[in-house]
């Protein structure tokens, strides 16, 4: 029994598409981003981007939670910031933070849940544990 070099030429082919649809599949991982609101009594405004993405302005009540998430390339740099408002005191409260950065989140967390108070964001899921973070400067 021979095989014809065209049927070997289609099985090649096969093989190399086969290979490619892996190793896009394999590279491509989702990563999750949950903002949990622990706010004081009061409802929290969340609105995230980065450089191509915009979530506009999402609410999540008192206890709930806001998440989106996207697709992971090991060879990119990845940067979501949000904004975080809130009434307090009848005083509009706006702060600012970097969610999700690559060099900070990329090895700690996949499904990296972020508790979202009035002292700051704090991140309780990955390794090693619980991190809390300041908000950034006000004037940012």
């Amino acid at each position: 029994m021979t095989i014809s070099s065209l049927s070997l030429s289609k099985v090649v082919i096969m093989l190399i598409v086969v290979s490619f649809n892996l190793n896009i599949s394999m590279s491509a991982e989702t990563v999750y981003v949950t903002m949990v609101n622990k706010l004081n009594n009061t409802q929290l405004v969340i609105h995230c981007h980065d450089y191509n993405w915009d979530s506009k302005p999402q609410v999540a009540p008192i206890g709930q939670s806001w998440a989106f998430d996207f697709q992971y390339n090991p060879s990119s740099n990845y940067l979501f910031f949000c904004s975080f408002a809130w009434v307090e005191g009848g005083i509009f409260e706006v702060r600012r933070f970097n969610i999700y950065e690559t060099g900070r989140d990329t090895d700690v967390c996949q499904d990296c849940v972020w508790s979202i108070s009035e002292d700051g964001p704090c991140r309780i899921s990955g390794d090693p544990g619980t991190e809390c973070y300041e908000w950034e400067p006000k004037n940012v």
